[in-house]
């Protein structure tokens, strides 16, 4: 998301990421790749509610349509869970009441999904690109470290919205509940995102400026942390027990570990591949909410034409959906090779949504 670097930095987007990582400090040596992806065999989302909507207003994700929809998710088993890697990508993975309710002869041409902030994978990742090679340290040079996976484990969890997920480095994947971060969203910062038209509706493709900190003026002699209030900072803790301090809003640390939804909708995966990402809207979080929201705009806008009650089918395909990075350092006065660890988040799953009379 963006390339902007000072000790150990992360911009993170929801569902499809991109991020962007680096670690310095006089007295530590590191590396930290781009992201490696894998196939989950375990990939649970918790969908909360659904609206059809007419229109939305792009600076609140709030549906503004007369005519809007709400839908309610049919999901009865696994405590409300869907598994989208239970069924081959394409198929059916869940289903939501309420179709009868949409009107006939009224164009619809967005869907509004709030899904919990936690996800249940089960997976692991290699530290290899989607070519199958090595994967690459920030620095472009090929990984040499000692990792050769990432793994989800049960037993780690970061519920405080205020930690980074960790993936396990040895033994076998187990489901882990994986809690979205804090952090600003569209609300907040939504660019050049339009909901004017459907032909002119699009996502942010803009970077926030309010994620990208004077680390300068900060950390300089001014000392003004101004650019830091809109950031939400992220506690390392392999980083926090070697004895590191993190950035805060008000003074600067031996890292900084940063997380914004807001943008950029359109970026560079870290080979040089342009991606879009097919949500055009998305919530940040805070320690108070219980769900993200993501608003995505239908392959065509949809009118209802008959007296039968729509088909609203949401299809997954969970291909690369979990998402790892590797991290090394090493203190001067260590001797040894270094500390290493991976994160582990969602990578990038597609959803195909289908309305059909």
């Amino acid at each position: 998301m963006s390339n902007i670097f000072k000790l150990f930095i992360l911009k993170v987007t929801i569902l499809l990421f991109a991020l962007t990582n680096a670690i310095a400090n006089s007295n530590v040596s590191q590396a930290w790749t781009y992201g490696a992806y894998g196939t989950p065999t375990v990939f649970k989302v918790k969908p909360l509610s659904m609206e059809l909507c007419e229109s939305f207003d792009v600076s609140t994700g709030i549906c503004n349509g007369v005519n809007d929809v709400t839908f309610t998710p049919n999901v009865t088993e696994d405590n409300g869970r869907c598994d989208l890697a239970g069924v081959a990508p394409g198929a059916v993975a869940c289903t939501a009441a309420g179709t009868d309710g949409i009107p006939k002869n009224v164009t619809f041409n967005y869907m509004k999904a709030t899904i919990s902030r936690t996800m249940w994978l089960t997976g692991s990742v290699e530290p290899k690109d989607a070519n199958g090679d090595t994967i690459q340290w920030q620095n472009d040079t090929n990984y040499n470290g000692n990792l050769s996976q990432c793994l989800t484990s049960s037993s780690n969890t970061n519920l405080n919205g205020s930690s980074a997920p960790l993936g396990a480095t040895t033994g076998t994947p187990t489901e882990q509940a994986i809690y979205f971060m804090n952090g600003p969203g569209n609300e907040d910062y939504f660019g050049n995102a339009s909901a004017e038209s459907w032909s002119a509706s699009r996502g942010n493709s803009q970077d926030n400026p309010l994620a990208t900190p004077d680390w300068n003026a900060a950390c300089g002699a001014s000392n003004d942390f101004a650019t830091f209030q809109e950031l939400e900072f992220i506690s390392v803790t392999p980083l926090d027990s070697a004895g590191y301090n993190s950035v805060t809003t008000s003074s600067c640390g031996d890292y900084s570990y940063y997380n914004d939804y807001s943008g950029v909708w359109q970026h560079q995966d870290g080979t040089g591949v342009e991606v879009t990402r097919q949500q055009i809207w998305q919530s940040g979080l805070s320690s108070s909410d219980d769900g993200l929201v993501m608003i995505y705009k239908l392959t065509s806008p949809y009118t209802r034409t008959s007296d039968t009650p729509p088909t609203l089918k949401m299809a997954f395909d969970v291909t690369g959906g979990l998402r790892a990075q590797f991290a090394q350092y090493t203190a001067d006065e260590d001797p040894s090779p270094g500390t290493e660890f991976c994160t582990i988040d969602v990578g990038r799953p597609s959803v195909t949504i289908t309305i059909s009379d």
